[in-house]
């Protein structure tokens, strides 16, 4: 029987207000991959909310981030907000995104990602098809890799937050026609739970490294379109808000529990607390088939 709560939410509640997270979040630096649309921007949003000190988005899109930026600067004037073109299948890119970073980053969200076209395997073009692999495997190691070797630099007392955006159909729904995706998403989620195990050494990283995965659920976004999923009935539409102010909790302190383990972000948070010691007793959410 697959790990749930028996409340399950698609949209925002009051339990998930960021607003509870001011205090601690109010010197946090956040910088969120794929920040410019789609859930990135509702992460943003939320953290933002949350009075995080600083908030960096960065993707591959100046107009999209740009207005993203303006609307989070106008809406939360004391959070700073700026933004980031970035490509992160180029390490030369990654590394110059890196280079700009004056003040160091406490909570790093991989949230850029990519879905191939939609066809059956047998017949697909692999390059696109590798595609997928590229960004969501590569992309986010490369991001991770910079980020890591930053904290490794910065002999931070505190422990750094690492939270990927991964998806249900990873390890879960048999979703035709979506093989490059799943199957990245899939080794995305391993790739994390190993290098979590290389970064939990503390003569590498100082203060340590807090690693989550979460399936941010079916948010209507381009990447949703292009899916094919809508009115299959194999998953129900989540709201944007949700995904981002849950998100934004998994960086807390209450939620440290679920380190190195993938949740949703439809799970109720009282209960997910509530049942915190059986999660880690049991050792439960992980890749492991036991």
């Amino acid at each position: 029987m697959p790990f749930t709560t028996k409340v399950e939410h698609h949209e925002s509640y009051a339990r998930l207000s960021p607003d509870r997270l001011a205090l601690e979040y109010a010197s946090k630096h956040v910088l969120i991959t794929g920040g410019g649309h789609g859930i990135g921007s509702s992460i943003a949003r939320a953290f933002a909310q949350a009075h995080a000190a600083s908030i960096i988005i960065a993707g591959r899109t100046e107009s999209k981030l740009k207005a993203t930026a303006e609307e989070l600067t106008s809406a939360y004037p004391k959070t700073k907000t700026e933004y980031r073109v970035v490509d992160i299948t180029s390490e030369e890119s990654v590394k110059a995104l890196f280079a700009s970073i004056k003040t160091p980053v406490d909570v790093l969200v991989n949230n850029a990602g990519f879905l191939s076209t939609r066809e059956n395997f047998v017949h697909a073009d692999l390059k696109d098809w590798w595609q997928s692999f590229e960004v969501n495997v590569f992309g986010t190691a490369a991001v991770l890799q910079r980020f890591l070797q930053a904290r490794a630099k910065q002999n931070a007392e505190e422990q750094a937050v690492v939270i990927n955006i991964n998806t249900i159909a990873a390890y879960s729904i048999l979703a035709p026609l979506l093989s490059a995706y799943a199957g990245s998403k899939a080794a995305m989620w391993r790739m994390i739970e190993l290098i979590s195990v290389d970064a939990s050494d503390s003569t590498v990283i100082p203060g340590g490294v807090r690693f989550i995965s979460v399936h941010p659920g079916a948010v209507k976004t381009d990447m949703y379109w292009k899916s094919g999923i809508d009115g299959t009935g194999l998953i129900e539409v989540t709201d944007s808000q949700l995904a981002g102010e849950f998100i934004a909790w998994t960086a807390s302190q209450e939620a440290s529990f679920l380190a190195n383990r993938l949740v949703w972000v439809n799970w109720d948070v009282d209960e997910l607390v509530a049942r915190k010691d059986e999660i880690i007793e049991k050792d439960m959410l992980r890749t492991a088939m036991s």
